[in-house]
C-alpha cells in the first residue's frame, strides 16, 4: 500500500480532553492576569482609612459620592475653575491646600455627552489651616446634583463604604498630596546682622547719619522681605542695636536704642508693615569680642568694629 495515502490517526477522547483542560487553564491565568491590571474600567482603589491629622498650615478637602448614588455617570469635581477628579458611586477624592475660600462645582458627565461648560451645582467652602472639610455629592431628581458639607462624625461612618477614586488626576494648582507639604517649607529663625560702621557715621544714630552704603543695605533688606521670605507678617521682626564698651553703661545704652529705633523707622516707610516691627537696644551687654578696650582710641574704635552692630531676627519661610 502506497505510504503516502495512509490515513491520519484518530485522536484519542483521553488526548482530547488533556488538551481542553490545558486551554482552559491558559485562558482562566489570562483573564485572571488582565483583570488584576489597572484600567478605566478598574477606576477604585484602596478602601477609605482614617488619615493622619492634616498638616497645621493646610486644609484637607474630602469629596464623596456614597455607593447607594443611583444618578447614571460620573460626577466631575471642579476646584477654583480647575478638574479635581470625577467620582464614581462609591467613590471619594482629597488633597490638601492652603488656607482659602474655595469655590467648588460638580456636574454629572455621560459617557456620551459632551462636557457640560457650566457646573450643575457650586459653592463656596472656607478652608482654614489644620482644618478637615468632608463635602458629599447628593443626587437631585432629573439627574442634577447638590453638595453638602458633613459633619467629620457623619463622614466618616460614610467613608467607610468608599474607595479612592485613582483614574485621574487632579490639575488644581497649589494642591498636594496630603501626606507631602512640598509647598510649605517648615518656618525657620534667622538673624540678620547689620554693621553699624557700614549704617551709620561714628558715635551718631540719627536718620541723616545714616550712610549711602546703609541705605543701600537697608533697602535691600526690606525688598528681601517681600520677595524672599514667605509670610513674613506673621513673625514679629525684632531689630535689636549693640554698642561697643566705650564710654558710660548709660550713653551706650541710649545709642543702641537710637540706633535700633532709625533702623525701625527706615523699614516701615520701606513698606515693612509697622505692627510687625519691634526694637531694643542692649548697648554694650553682649560683646562679641571682649578683648577689645573700653577708652578711645584708633586702636579700640578698630577692634570694637564687630561690637558695633544691629541685628534682625525673626522666624519665617524661604520662598
Amino acid at each position: 500500500m502506497n505510504t503516502s495515502q495512509q490515513k491520519s490517526r484518530p485522536t484519542t477522547p483521553l488526548l482530547t480532553w488533556a488538551l481542553m483542560a490545558v486551554l482552559l487553564v491558559l485562558t482562566s491565568f489570562s483573564v485572571r492576569a488582565q483583570s488584576e491590571e489597572p484600567t478605566i474600567l478598574r477606576p477604585l482603589g484602596a478602601a477609605y482609612s482614617s488619615p493622619e491629622r492634616v498638616h497645621p498650615q493646610l486644609a484637607r478637602l474630602t469629596f464623596y459620592r456614597t455607593q447607594s448614588s443611583q444618578a447614571v455617570g460620573a460626577t466631575s469635581v471642579i476646584i477654583n475653575d480647575r478638574y479635581q477628579t470625577s467620582l464614581q458611586p462609591g467613590g471619594y477624592s482629597d488633597l490638601c491646600m492652603k488656607p482659602s475660600v474655595v469655590d467648588v462645582g460638580v456636574s454629572l458627565q455621560k459617557a456620551d455627552e459632551r462636557a457640560r461648560e457650566l457646573p450643575d451645582s457650586s459653592t463656596f467652602v472656607t478652608a482654614k489651616a489644620g482644618q478637615e472639610v468632608f463635602i458629599r455629592v447628593v443626587d437631585l431628581p432629573r439627574g442634577r446634583l447638590s453638595l453638602v458639607t458633613v459633619p467629620p462624625e457623619v463622614a466618616f461612618a460614610e467613608l467607610q463604604k468608599t474607595r479612592r477614586q485613582v483614574h485621574s488626576i487632579s490639575r488644581v494648582p497649589g494642591a498636594s498630596a496630603c501626606d507631602q507639604v512640598t509647598g510649605s517649607p517648615a518656618p525657620k529663625s534667622i538673624a540678620i546682622t547689620l554693621g553699624t560702621d557700614a549704617l551709620f557715621v561714628y558715635g551718631r544714630s540719627d536718620p541723616d547719619a545714616i550712610l549711602p552704603y546703609g541705605r543701600e543695605q537697608l533697602d535691600r533688606l526690606a525688598d528681601r522681605l517681600n520677595t524672599r521670605y514667605v509670610d513674613f507678617q506673621q513673625s514679629v521682626i525684632q531689630i535689636i542695636g549693640h554698642a561697643d564698651p566705650v564710654g558710660s553703661a548709660a550713653s551706650n545704652q541710649r545709642l543702641s536704642e537710637a540706633r535700633a529705633k532709625t533702623v525701625e523707622a527706615y523699614l516701615v516707610r520701606a513698606g515693612v508693615s509697622a505692627d510687625k516691627v519691634q526694637s531694643e537696644g542692649r548697648g554694650a551687654t553682649e560683646l562679641i569680642d571682649r578683648s577689645c578696650a573700653n577708652v578711645v582710641s584708633a586702636l579700640s574704635i578698630a577692634c570694637n568694629k564687630v561690637n558695633r552692630r544691629v541685628v534682625i531676627e525673626m522666624t519665617v519661610q524661604i520662598r
